[in-house]
């Protein structure tokens, strides 16, 4: 069987070459590395072109023009040749049991489309932070659980991902997907096509955590509100119909995203005419009295108790899971 490590990339000079290199230093090493370069401004291409004399099945292509994220996602993946395909961002890097363990895992579960596993959260200078585990317990979820649980969004640690060449192929890979959250699209594109997918509740790479320096995020808010309701719009709407399941729980759950999307309107970083676009494209998700009237509270400065709430039960839960992981943690020593 063979296996490919596709490495997307955009001036990420500092760390493409730890995210190649923990590619290539695994136990079950792979046929082929693949970086695309996104016509990076910095030193990327200088570091790359390096390596490839010292690693030779590294692969490098160069993007004749700037195509984002998605587009370049997009044409890495489908460069692969490999029957499994590791997904890695050039600032992250994979832990050297990476590939065996998850080629393993697929290899117990061919009805998954892709393999996923916690994570080791680290800053930009390689520090430690969090870890980010799933609520689960290693091993396989079906289809249908996969896609009832997209309704409460996307459902793993990171994007780091093992996939099944075949499930990528079944969805035509990346194309024509949202700018933002076409991960998550992705993954319930998969689940409706009638894969799984396999997990190991360990820590298998690192996943860098960056700063939003300059608002940058909230200034996608609109591509994010966008990228969430495709995913209900595309996939999970026309699932939860083709398989004659309760509606009620899409809709619910479209209000639910809604809902927490409206606290943005309260924000000073948008103009009056961009807060009217952002109401827009929240009644689109949803346009359930509930969110008009979150939609009007916030746009009128007056959202203040509902972040309160939100910020109490968001804490709660937190806990809780903490406390439920380490109690896991400790009982499996």
């Amino acid at each position: 069987m063979m296996i490919s490590v596709c490495i997307p990339t955009f001036n990420q000079a500092p760390f493409i070459e730890q995210a190649i290199r923990s590619a290539y230093d695994q136990t079950l090493k792979p046929d082929e590395i693949i970086v695309f370069d996104d016509c990076s401004t910095d030193h990327t291409a200088q570091i790359i072109d390096a390596l490839t004399q010292e690693i030779s099945i590294l692969k490098v292509y160069r993007q004749p023009i700037n195509l984002g994220i998605s587009g370049n996602v997009d044409s890495c993946l489908r460069a692969a040749k490999g029957d499994l395909i590791v997904r890695l961002d050039s600032d992250d890097q994979l832990l050297p049991h990476y590939i065996e363990k998850l080629a393993s895992l697929l290899d117990q579960y061919p009805e998954a489309g892709y393999a996923h596993a916690a994570v080791q959260e680290i800053d930009r200078s390689g520090n430690f932070l969090d870890k980010r585990k799933l609520f689960r317990k290693t091993g396989f979820s079906t289809n249908e659980t996969a896609l009832k649980e997209a309704l409460t969004g996307y459902r793993v640690a990171a994007n780091i991902i093992m996939f099944r060449k075949e499930s990528l192929m079944a969805v035509n890979y990346i194309t024509g997907r949202p700018n933002f959250g076409e991960d998550y699209h992705l993954a319930s594109s998969i689940a409706s096509a009638g894969f799984g997918n396999a997990y190991l509740n360990e820590v298998l790479a690192f996943y860098r955590v960056w700063i939003d320096t300059g608002n940058v995020r909230q200034k996608r808010k609109l591509s994010e509100i966008d990228g969430i309701r495709r995913v209900f719009d595309d996939v999970l709407t026309l699932a939860f119909n083709k398989n004659g399941w309760d509606r009620a729980k899409v809709d619910s759950n479209r209000i639910r995203f809604a809902i927490h999307q409206s606290d943005c309107l309260g924000w000073d970083i948008y103009s009056k005419t961009e807060k009217e676009e952002l109401a827009n494209a929240i009644y689109k998700l949803s346009s359930a009295p509930k969110v008009k009237l979150y939609v009007w509270m916030y746009s009128n400065d007056l959202g203040g108790i509902f972040k309160l709430i939100s910020t109490i039960r968001s804490t709660s839960k937190l806990f809780i899971k903490r406390a439920v992981l380490k109690v896991q943690i400790g009982s499996s020593k």
